[in-house]
């Protein structure tokens, strides 16, 4: 099977409809998926790390200058219903091949994005339109990866896309799997498939056993919970995903292996090549879930990842869109914050902020926006004095048992000095003993006077999407020469008999 340019499935193409469906297919699933690729190399040696025979057999992966690789994956509705091309799920994907922490980022349908070739539209759109215009899926995704890039700033290595049909069955040929449910779930508009109807769904609180079907309802259901509840269960599926697919029941039953082969073969798009695929396969059992960090990105200013909103709909034809607030600059700073600092999520970090300038109001605007970069904010107002000129940093110096000190800086640090440059201090100022926050941010004028400070977008909505500046997505670098672009395009087959 060639996995560069093969195209396994191609739907047929349809007509866009009104109605959208959705639902966050993630690279766990293809990471899962990747041991299956594998089976028929290591099966026969039931005591050999499987981790070691597959990093031998593969090939490195491409990887960008934080040395992590970068995954776009695309959840299509398929099948023979109006939109079936639509791309209602976009997920990027980045892997730090070194701490193996894995960071996924939801990028919603309705964002509205510029296009000089085709037209302006909503993001999900994208795909359909230019494998239409090109004449050919592998074009027309190539195509939408490089749009992904310009709304998120970083390098895209590998791209892999999915329909519902083919979660259900990969679901199933694994012979379903464990999820505890948390929460009573009750949703009476159901999207009914290939319908404009709706249908009830609801499931009960506890442990459950899920088939294909469950399982994908359990992950679409969307009408009577937020985004964010979606997002967690949909994290649920992918580990539970992933820990069955590396169960000894499945590994060695040469039966289940075909018949997930023949699924994939089925359902499933992708340029990563056979030897990447091994390579990954190597890593899916580092991957716990404490590695795993999912962020969104969505309307709600007061919360983490909140950089979009809905401008007027008579602007775009009674459409209801999502435009970035403020332009791509904060949508670029919340994608290098979560990609290229994840473990800044894990460290939880609390912030004080203190205005030590005449500028009204620098304490609260910046307060609000670092919200939205998920900091944990839990003070902010006016420094004792207005004539404080440098922005310091200041956090408490650590030390063990025996009173030697030990490294207590913030990882926070590395991203907040980006975004607010500033000096570090471990000297509390008096007045400031009595802070329990990790961090005390004093902002000095020489931040407010410049062209660094961030004005809150949400003061100022324009109500036409601006054009987007075109960026360049730094370098693809292979990770034995880093200077040296990857050429690496030979495709590579694999026997599933």
């Amino acid at each position: 099977m060639d996995f560069k340019l093969n195209k396994i499935r191609e739907p047929k193409q349809r007509k866009i409809s009104a109605k959208s469906l959705s639902i966050s297919i993630s690279l766990l699933i293809s990471l899962a998926i990747i041991i299956f690729l594998s089976i028929g190399i290591v099966k026969a040696f039931k005591n050999i790390d499987f981790s070691t025979v597959l990093s031998l057999a593969g090939s490195e992966l491409k990887t960008d200058t934080y040395g992590h690789t970068n995954f776009l994956i695309l959840g299509i509705g398929g099948g023979t219903h109006e939109g079936a091309d639509l791309t209602d799920s976009i997920l990027v994907a980045s892997l730090d091949n070194e701490t193996k922490e894995l960071t996924l980022l939801s990028i919603p349908r309705d964002l509205y994005v510029k296009d000089a070739l085709l037209f302006d539209s909503k993001v999900n759109e994208v795909y359909y339109r230019a494998k239409e215009h090109f004449g050919s899926s592998i074009k027309g995704i190539e195509y939408m990866k490089g749009k992904i890039e310009e709304l998120v700033g970083i390098p895209i290595h590998y791209w892999v896309k999915v329909d519902f049909q083919g979660f259900k069955d990969f679901i199933d040929s694994l012979g379903g799997i464990e999820i505890t449910v948390t929460e009573n779930l009750n949703d009476p508009f159901y999207p009914k498939d290939g319908t404009f109807l709706y249908e009830p769904f609801s499931i009960t609180k506890g442990d459950h056993h899920m088939d294909g079907e469950l399982a994908l309802k359990y992950a679409r259901s969307r009408e009577t919970t937020s985004d964010f509840d979606r997002a967690r269960r949909q994290q649920q599926i992918i580990y539970a995903v992933k820990q069955k697919a590396l169960s000894a029941n499945i590994l060695m039953d040469k039966t289940k292996i075909e018949n997930i082969l023949d699924v994939l073969k089925a359902n499933i798009e992708t340029n990563i090549t056979v030897k990447e695929i091994l390579t990954l396969g190597s890593m899916a059992k580092d991957l716990t879930e404490d590695k795993i960090l999912h962020r969104l990105v969505h309307d709600d200013p007061g919360l983490c990842g909140g950089l979009l909103y809905v401008p007027d709909r008579s602007a775009y034809n009674g459409m209801f869109v999502l435009i970035p607030a403020g332009g791509l600059e904060f949508l670029y700073k919340y994608a290098d914050l979560n990609f290229n600092y994840p473990l800044i999520a894990k460290e939880n970090t609390t912030i004080e902020l203190l205005n030590g300038t005449p500028r009204a109001g620098a304490a609260a605007e910046t307060k609000q926006i670092l919200r939205r970069f998920c900091f944990d904010i839990v003070k902010f107002g006016n420094a004792g004095t207005k004539d404080i000129l440098y922005t310091t940093y200041y956090y408490r110096q650590k030390t063990d048992v025996n009173g030697n000190k030990i490294d207590s800086r913030p990882k926070a640090l590395d991203f907040l000095e980006k975004v607010i440059p500033g000096k570090e201090s471990t000297t509390i100022p008096i007045e400031y003993a009595s802070s329990t926050a990790d961090i005390i941010i004093e902002i000095g004028a020489d931040y407010t006077n410049s062209k660094d400070y961030m004005e809150d977008a949400f003061y100022s909505l324009p109500v036409i999407a601006p054009t987007p500046a075109t960026t360049e997505p730094e370098t693809t670098t292979n990770t034995k020469n880093p200077t040296t672009p990857s050429t690496d395009s030979t495709p590579a087959t694999i026997e599933t008999n």
